[in-house]
């Protein structure tokens, strides 16, 4: 998971430990959550984007495991 919390925050002047209290957690966790290694609760997940002015899905960047050939369906008649 990728995130863009350190940008959204940075445009908004707060520093980690300011949102960390504005959102109830924590200064390391929004370590983590910048750094992508720890996935949120859902209801953490909207605090923080509510905090930033941004929605879940501005923030927060999943990765999908690419396909594989292995992994492909092919019906034939």
């Amino acid at each position: 998971m990728q995130t863009k919390i350190r940008e959204y925050r940075n445009r908004l002047s707060l520093t980690q430990d300011d949102l960390a209290k504005i959102v109830g957690v924590r200064r390391e966790t929004i370590v983590f959550l910048e750094q992508g290694k720890y996935n949120p609760s859902l209801k953490l997940a909207h605090d923080v984007a509510k905090t930033l002015n941004a929605t879940i899905d501005e923030l927060f960047i999943f990765d999908d495991e690419p396909e594989t050939p292995q992994s492909r369906v092919v019906l034939v008649d």
